[in-house]
Formats: structure tokens, sequence, C-alpha cells
């Protein structure tokens, strides 16, 4: 009896714990949240370096999202992208097609549509592939983006994310989470009397992020309210600059 009890116990937990439904700061999840769900999330991003719009030294940015999953395993969400010289909307679909409670790993596939690409003059559709698992208390997530310009032009790019982190309670996680961008194949022709490009042809950012669910239950309608942090370094395509960089971020489901 007391075995059937602590198996049923475990399993209990497992539910619980087994989907990664929450995007992280670089790392996109590989579950979707439960039938229903309806998220909002707003993300800044803030660093030092003096390569952005007129040579100003520290740059931001600021982007939202509004998610909702109508059916199980299928969700969408649009969202804004805003920064100096830079701004549009975007679009993404995702399908979870394993889950861990089942098969022993999260993994997702979806695409998504960008006015804001690699390039930022530049709009973008990127196809994705998410997956992820939990062991104990560790959780492990793995991202996979393929990127096509749009516009006519022929730019390519492709993107690994990573997160490992340790969840100190249901509530409370730290972690590593990164991601490197390259290009594979450049839009259009270069010129022969085109100036030489400098600097790195990749962009990359990583650091130590916290994550915290500060309330599961807000009223009858909002719930599980999260603050994410990171602070990190960036070193941004062309240049051989290393700067800090800075991400916070907040979601509310409903």
């Amino acid at each position: 009896m007391r075995l059937l009890v602590l198996a049923t116990a475990c399993l209990a937990l497992a539910a619980r714990a087994d989907g990664l439904d929450r995007d992280n700061l670089l790392t996109e999840a590989p579950a979707v949240p439960p039938r229903g769900t309806v998220r909002i999330s707003g993300v800044t991003t803030g660093t030092s370096a003096d390569t952005g719009v007129n040579g100003t030294q520290g740059q931001a940015n600021i982007s939202g999202t509004v998610q909702w999953t109508p059916v199980e395993n299928l969700a969408g969400d649009v969202g804004m992208y805003w920064q100096v010289g830079a701004n549009g909307p975007s679009a993404r679909v995702r399908y979870q097609l394993l889950s861990q409670q089942r098969t022993g790993l999260d993994l997702s596939a979806g695409v998504r549509f960008k006015t804001v690409g690699f390039n930022p003059d530049q709009g973008e559709v990127e196809f994705l592939l998410l997956a992820g698992r939990r062991f104990g208390q560790l959780e492990l997530v793995l991202n996979g983006v393929f990127g096509v310009e749009t516009g006519g032009e022929n730019g390519k790019d492709i993107e690994g994310r990573a997160f490992a982190g340790y969840r100190f309670s249901e509530d409370v996680r730290a972690g590593i989470d990164g991601r490197l961008q390259a290009e594979i194949e450049e839009e259009g022709k270069t010129a022969p009397t085109a100036p030489p490009k400098v600097g790195r042809d990749y962009d990359l950012t990583v650091g130590p992020s916290i994550s915290w669910i500060v309330a599961r239950n807000l009223s009858g309608i909002a719930r599980n309210l999260q603050l994410q942090a990171l602070v990190g370094m960036a070193q941004p395509k062309r240049t051989d600059s290393t700067s800090a960089v800075g991400i916070l971020s907040a979601s509310i489901d409903f």
C-alpha cells in the first residue's frame, strides 16, 4: 500500500512538472500551455554596445506577445517588436509532437514570421524545432531554427539555442541561457565595388538567468505571474566588440 501511495505521488508530481511550456529569455519552450490558456508576455533588452543606431552608447528594444492555445497541443501568438530604427509585428504557430509524460521528451515544431529578421531591414520566415526534458530538478532545452529572408532576397541563417537550469522549487529556477545566430547565405549579390565586410559573421548572447513565478493565483481570472531576468554578454554581428547585456521579462496567464 505504501508503495502504491508513493508511486501515485510521483506520477502526480511528474504530471505537474513534465511540461516545459514557458519560454525562457533566449530559448523557446518545447511544450505548449494547456488548452484554453491565454498568456501575455513583455520583454525588454538593453546592451552597453555602441554599434546600434547612430553609434549611440547603449541600445534597447522592447517586445510583447499574446499567446493562445485554442486546442490541445497547438498554440499561436502574435507580437510586436520595437527599437530605434527597426520595428514590426511577428506571428508564431507551434504544435507539440511529443510530451515527456508519454514519451520521455517534450518536442514541438513551428513556424514564425517577423518583419525584423537577422538583417533588420528584411523580414524573415523561421522554421522551429524545439526539444526539452526534465531530469528531476534539472531542465534541459535545445532549439534549432532555420530562417529564410522574405522580400525577394536569398539570405538564410541558422540559430542554435540552449538552456540548462536547476529548479529549486516549482516557482524558482536558475540556469544558463544562450543563443548563437549565423548567416549561411547572404542576401542578394555583393557588388564588386562594395567595401569588405568587417567583424564577425555571427551573433552570440549568453548568460545566467533566473525565473520566479511570483504568484500562482492572482484572481478568479489571472494566474501564474512570472518574472525572468538575465545578465550576460553579447557579441553582435558585423562587429569585433563584446558588450554587457541585460534582459527582463514578465508574463501572466488567463
